[in-house]
This record gives structure tokens, C-alpha cells and sequence, in this order.
């Protein structure tokens, strides 16, 4: 929805940080459902990191109240004069002075805003980081949800907008609210209740499976450097922080899986108040990545990006980068402020992390872009170091690990990402549909079925983050349970190839939007770094073939050599009104 409104209503010709781009927040049919993991919502706009398409989505507690408030979508175009916040109330909205909260961070803000409102009031807003422009600008959902990849939180700050307050009572409506009650409490939760998948991360969070993945080679380690390390499963995983630093567990709401991790440090340099804890990917690059052993530091890195509000993942992965520089002679301390960032140091990387959200340094200006954009000005051969693809900083998963991920990175429409396919949970067996042909087991090193499988689990990515429906309870439905879940909230009338169809439109609506603004097919690939084969661990000697994975998908996908759409296809799936524009 967001992209179409975005096509529709919006200046195409607007660079991410003009006031013409759309800044969009969207809600999906499956927000306040009251389903496990229907409490999700979806930030869009152009982006200021990869200049392309730009999405990010999280959970809390903002989507359903959104929803509460009577609207599926609120988009913001211009820019205030001056600091402001949305204010939405019932049958009202209004813009509020925000003066005195800019600068200030996003867990103040939040209790701020609760005081000066209600405490049932729920607020999305921005720290530091997207006021002063870092790229990577990230935006705050109760504190330990966010919006963050691709710089949604940059645009937001770029128009003069601090935060969303919004507090609704109305009540979500539904094509058949009964039979989708009988079928959430006689089927769906008994389900998710029972599946593996969902007790696990609820239990030990998202680094369920650090342990087993690092010794499989498939955590990034040493900025894509090694394939194993010793130490990191021992200090870094899910179950070492239930060991250590867990006190608590949180949800988003409505949502029985409970696997955000409530933390908190007693006392030491990484002291920190009960807060919310670090996700696996942010224990990958602020702990694997620069080999850091330290979870109490990944957790106060956590606390620290939280607050000021900056993705935790390009952050982390663009100091790796800066570190790999380093140690190779392709950054040198005395053209950086005297600094020098060294592998397995963390307390340098605390204190340049505040700088970077306020620009501060010659080093904190160089990485509050990104490492794509930094290399491209620091030069010396720095572009082999990078992690990216289309400007995005990789996800957590080596695709020398799963050749698959590398192939889903590739082609993913926002850049490198996991979040906007399933492909990482097909590849390594949590999810077979039968019904999609998605069935087979799969060799990890390999080609077979890798491009077939990118393309279905992009679609069924699309329609999960655009329905907003968490990935962790609806991956352990069937594809059928699916088509019902939608039928019975949306009235959709759909089967299986409808659903699949609606997924694939939206795929190639948000790639040719990237293409609009310039994504070619040379875009369609890993980060160097990752390119390179490890000399140790299970995944020695791997390079993932992508030439012949990407030839497959093309055909499938109906790609030219330019990596755009045949007509005949944009035809095939109602996206006629692109026929000449890309």
C-alpha cells in the first residue's frame, strides 16, 4: 500500500531528503487482529542510505494503536517550519511544537510525551541521530522497538518531526470477526502455542541459535573475515545471556511468543538500568563482527543506539568495516582525529558511537553515512571490504554459509535483507509448503532450487511485511492457514495463487521503483567481503556461484539483462501503469 501511494501521490524525481519525498506509515489487514504477531507496522519512503526503495517495520505497541485510531496509513510530505510532533486522538490530529523534546532521546521522549498526554498514549519517535542527519536514522516504538533500517528515522527528521503520539479506542473491523475468532482460538494459537520455532525464540529470544549457527559458519565473524571463532558462541549467544544479563522478557502486544529480551547491567563500564536487550543482529555487529566477546558491552552498544536513535545494524557493520580499513593501512589515525579502531576494543566503539548521531569528528561524519558511501570516499581499495548490496549493510547470516541468502540479499528490493524474504528459514528446514512446491531439502553450497525457492520466499516476504503479520508465529502456519487468515480479516477471496499473485505484485512494485531511481542489474549482488572465501571453519573454501543462481531467478522472475521486468510480465501481475516508466 505504502509503495503504491508513494508511485501515486508522491514526486519521484525528490532526492531522499527533500521535503517532496512521502514519508508513509502504513498499517496492514493484519494489524490489531489480535493474532500473535499482528501488532506490526511499516515506515516507507525513499531512502537516504541507498537512495531506493526504503522500508522498515517493527512490532510494539504503535501499529494497533494507529489502527485504534481509525487509520490504516498516515503519510507526511514537506517539512515544518519548525520542530513538531503529530498528535492523533480519536476524530482529531494535530500538529504539536516539539521544540523543547528535539535533541533529546528517544526514551525521554517517550516519557515525556506520556507524562504530557496519558500514559496509555503510544509514541514513535526520533532520537539525535535522524535530527542531525546520519543516514541510518532509526525511529523508536515504546524504546526497544524500531523502525530500523534504510533511514526512515533520517527522513522523519529531515521534515521537522520529532515523534507520533497517538492514543484511539475504536475497534478494528473484520469480513467475518466470528469465524476469525473461532478460527485464532480453535486452531491458529493452540498452533503457534505448540510450535517449536515460536517456544525456542521466546525462550532464548532471536539468538536462539547463535551457538549452533556460529559453529556452522553462518555468523558473520571479523567483518566477513573468518569462519569460526571460538569464544563467540560461549559469551554471545541466547543462552548465555539467560545466563548472565536476562532479568525479564517482553512482548509486543497481544503476543504470546514473548521474545524481545529485558536486560540489565548491575555495575561496571557497561552499567545500564533494566532496558531492553540486544537482538541477534545486533549481537552480530557489535559482538562477532569486530570480535567482540563482550555481551554486556553489545548490550550497553544497544542501549546507547536506542537512545539516539540509529540502526544498530549498519552502525555496528560500518564500524566492522572501519576497523578492517584500519587494520589494513586504508584509514589512517592521523586523517581521523587520532583514532584508531581496533579489532576485539570495544570502548572506542561506545564513545564514536555517540559521536556518529551527532556528526561529531571527522570519523563520525565519514560512517554517519553508511559504509557503502564512506568507501566510495575513502578509496584505496575500501570497496573490497564492504558488506553491502544496493548500499545495505548484509544481514547477520553469511551467505558462504547458505548460498540461498546470498541469492535473497541480491534481489531483495530494499538492499540486503532477510526480513523481506523467508529465504533463511527454507534453506536451513524450519519451513516446508508442499503446496508452493517449497519442499525439498536443500544443500546449503548449492544451486539446486535456490532460485525458484528466492522467488517464492520473497513473495511470501512481501505479504508478511505488508499485511504486517510477524514472521516468527505466522511461520509456523500452513500456507492454506494462510489463505484462511486473510480471507476471514480482509475478505479478499483468495486461493493460493491469488495470494501468491498479490505477493509477487508487490515485489515487482517496489523494484521497479528502484529501478525508477536507478537500481541496474550490476546492483543485483553481495558486498565484495563476503565474496571471499574464509581459510577456516565449516565454511572454508565457499564462495556462493551467484552468476548461476542469478540466471535462474531472471528467467523465473521474467528479468531482462537490465534487470527490469518485461512488459508482458508488468501486464501479467496489473502493473501496466510502469510499462515505460523504468
Amino acid at each position: 500500500m505504502a509503495a503504491k501511494l508513494l508511485y501515486d501521490r508522491g514526486d519521484l524525481n525528490a532526492a531522499p531528503l527533500d521535503p517532496e519525498n512521502l514519508l508513509i506509515f502504513a498499517t496492514g489487514p493484519m494489524a490489531g487482529a489480535g493474532m500473535y504477531g499482528t501488532s506490526r507496522l511499516s515506515v516507507c519512503a525513499r531512502s537516504p542510505l541507498t537512495d531506493i526503495w526504503g522500508q522498515a517495520s517493527c512490532g510494539g505497541d504503535f501499529g494497533p494503536e494507529l489502527k485504534r485510531c481509525g487509520y490504516d496509513a498516515v503519510i507526511f510530505k514537506g517539512k515544518s517550519a519548525e520542530p513538531v510532533y503529530l498528535l492523533i486522538e480519536e476524530e482529531k490530529a494535530s500538529l504539536e511544537p516539539a521544540g523543547d523534546l528535539w535533541g533529546k532521546d528517544t526514551y525521554d521522549v517517550d516519557d515525556e510525551l506520556k507524562a504530557r498526554h496519558h500514559k496509555q498514549h503510544k509514541i514513535a519517535t526520533i532520537g539525535p541521530a535522524g535530527e542531525n542527519g546520519v543516514l541510518f536514522g532509526s525511529i523508536s516504538n515504546s524504546k526497544g522497538h524500531h523502525f530500523g533500517r534504510a533511514g526512515m528515522g533520517t527522513v522523519m527528521g529531515s521534515k521537522n518531526l520529532k515523534a507520533v503520539c497517538a492514543k484511539g479506542s475504536k475497534k478494528s473491523e473484520f469480513a467475518d470477526p466470528e469465524g476469525l475468532k473461532e478460527f485464532w482460538q480453535e486452531t491458529i494459537r493452540p498452533q503457534m502455542d505448540e510450535s517449536i520455532y515460536c517456544q525456542t525464540v521466546g525462550a532464548f529470544g532471536t539468538a536462539a541459535n547463535m551457538e549452533m549457527k556460529m559453529i556452522e559458519g553462518d555468523v558473520p565473524t571479523k567483518n566477513f573475515q573468518v569462519g569460526s571463532w571460538e569464544e563467540g558462541p560461549m559469551t554471545l549467544s541466547g543462552i548465555a545471556m539467560a545466563d548472565t544479563i536476562l532479568v525479564g522478557r517482553e512482548t509486543c502486544r497481544g503476543c504470546g511468543v514473548r521474545c524481545k529480551r529485558v536486560v540489565k547491567v548491575e555495575s561496571g563500564p557497561y552499567q545500564m538500568e533494566e532496558g531492553p536487550g540486544p537482538e541477534y543482529e545486533t549481537i552480530g555487529t557489535f559482538g562477532t563482527m569486530m570480535m567482540n566477546p563482550n555481551l554486556e558491552a553489545v548490550a550497553k552498544a544497544n542501549e546507547i543506539c536506542n537512545r539516539l536513535g540509529m540502526d544498530t545494524m549498519t552502525c555496528g557493520s560500518t564500524i566492522a568495516w572501519a576497523m578492517d580499513c584500519f587494520d589494513r593501512g586504508m584509514m589512517k589515525p592521523e586523517d581521523y582525529d587520532g583514532i584508531k579502531l581496533e579489532w576485539g576494543e570495544i570502548d572506542p566503539v561506545l564513545d564514536l558511537v555517540k559521536k556518529i548521531a551527532h556528526r561529531e569528528g571527522k570519523l563520525a561524519e565519514l560512517l554517519s553515512r553508511g559504509s557503502a558511501k564512506a568507501a566510495a570516499e575513502v578509496g584505496n581499495g575500501s570497496d573490497e571490504l564492504l558488506t553491502t548490496s544496493k548500499g545495505l549493510e548484509s544481514p547477520m547470516h553469511d551467505p558462504r554459509c547458505n548460498w540461498g541468502d546470498g541469492l535473497a540479499y541480491a534481489t531483495s528490493v530494499r538492499g540486503a535483507c532477510h526480513v523481506s524474504n523467508l529465504m533463511f528459514l527454507y534453506e536451513w528446514g524450519a519451513m516446508e509448503y508442499p503446496e508452493l512446491g517449497m519442499d525439498h531439502i536443500l544443500d546449503p553450497m548449492g544451486t539446486e532450487y535456490k532460485a525458484d525457492g528466492a522467488a517464492k520466499c520473497h513473495d511470501l516476504g512481501c505479504i508478511t511485511n505488508s499485511a504486517c503479520w510477524c514472521q516468527f508465529p505466522s511461520g509456523s502456519l500452513t500456507i492454506p492457514q494462510w489463505v484462511e487468515a486473510f480471507n476471514l480479516v480482509a475478505g479478499f477471496d483468495w486461493d493460493i495463487d491469488s495470494m501468491m499473485m498479490a505477493g509477487a505484485r508487490i515485489w515487482y512494485l517496489q523494484r521497479c521503483l528502484g529501478h525508477i531511481w536507478g537500481a541496474t542489474a550490476d546492483d543485483d549482488k553481495l558486498g565484495k567481503r563476503s565474496m571471499f572465501p574464509t581459510e577456516d571453519g565449516m565454511i572454508a573454501g565457499s564462495v556462493p556461484d551467484m552468476e548461476a543462481m542469478l540466471r535462474e531467478f531472471y528467467e523465473i522472475r521474467g528479468l531482462g539483462p537490465d534487470g527490469k521486468p518485461s512488459n508482458e510480465v508488468l501486464e501479467k501481475y496489473d502493473l501496466g501503469f510502469l510499462v515505460g516508466k523504468i
